[in-house]
């Protein structure tokens, strides 16, 4: 499962200096999960991640969305034979996978992702970096059900159908949480995303650049009110007035700094949003594992309330 980065820790501005003990590594910069320049962004999210949660520790899920995600995966659990083989498709931290063995620990789960995700000492759970769901490097019919937590949707669908086909034993049963584009993680993630990107660029950076102290102050306020929720909003507003009194070369080298420690996490939740499923866009995605697998269901797993946290797209090979 991606953990939100919408809760990923602040840039080292707080502190005015980029230097106490709130800092932290900003992932490296790279282009999209698939992309070029390959998953060096995701690497470095999830070996921090790694070293700052403990092993027990699920992605942020909003509410009552947490405990509803915990039920998916016990019900999954569950129903899978005595011994099971199970593939995590991009599991990250194998969250997902730590799940189902806390159900059932006569299950092994082994987990795959392309980023160099961290590894783990958990009896029978293995986790795989640096493998792509697109090339399995497994034999075939070796599994005996498969999963994603908020992972597989970051592939491509269409070369992952005939591998997770291949590898999967018949009548192996799959169950997939995919982002909904309605949820609240992706909600915040893109309000997050917009206002990173407004506190480094248009107005404020032209403010800030030009020593405008007033400047500053008033965009500050304009994206209080846009964006109410988010500390980012203060605590960049506050280290641009900070720092205003510096000379133009001085500025412009901070603002660089602060772009270049803002532009990973942006680029993170663009993908998130990217990832994220509408119902019309759904069928389209599905194609090839509708092709594939004997049966296919989609639905959308709720809160209490009523709003979805993810399209449970579940079925049997």
């Amino acid at each position: 499962m991606k953990p939100d980065p919408v809760r990923a820790a602040l840039p080292p501005i707080a502190d005015g200096g980029g230097s106490g003990q709130n800092r932290r590594s900003s992932p490296a910069r790279g282009g999209s999960r698939h992309g070029a320049q390959g998953p060096g962004i995701w690497s470095t999210f999830w070996q921090e991640f790694g070293q700052e949660n403990v092993s027990q520790e699920r992605c942020y899920v909003p509410g009552d969305g947490r405990d509803a995600v915990d039920r998916h995966w016990a019900r999954f659990a569950d129903g899978l034979p005595a011994g099971a083989q199970v593939l995590d498709l991009g599991c990250g931290a194998g969250i997902a996978g730590r799940t189902l063995l806390r159900r059932r620990s006569d299950l092994r789960v082994t987990g795959v992702d392309w980023a160099n995700v961290p590894t783990t000492l958990l009896p029978n759970l293995t986790i795989r970096p640096g493998v792509r769901m697109e090339a399995l490097p497994f034999g075939d019919t070796c599994f005996d059900a498969a999963i994603s937590l908020f992972g597989v949707e970051y592939g491509s669908m269409d070369k992952t159908a005939p591998e997770l086909a291949r590898v999967l034993r018949p009548g192996a049963w799959f169950s997939f949480l995919v982002h909904h584009c309605e949820s609240e993680i992706v909600r915040e993630g893109g309000m997050r995303r917009r206002a990173l990107r407004e506190l480094i660029s248009g107005k404020m950076k032209s403010a800030f650049l030009a020593g405008s102290v007033a400047g500053v102050g008033e965009h500050q306020m304009r994206l209080r009110k846009q964006f109410p929720d988010e500390p980012m909003v203060e605590l960049v507003s506050d280290h641009f007035r900070r720092n205003i009194a510096r000379n133009r070369a001085e500025r412009q080298e901070l603002w660089e700094k602060l772009a270049g420690e803002l532009e990973p996490e942006i680029s993170l939740l663009m993908q998130l949003e990217r990832s994220a499923k509408s119902a019309a866009e759904m069928g389209a995605w599905l194609v090839s594992l509708l092709s594939l697998m004997k049966l296919v269901s989609v639905s959308v797993l709720r809160r209490g309330s009523g709003e979805p946290i993810a399209w449970d797209v579940s079925g049997a090979r």
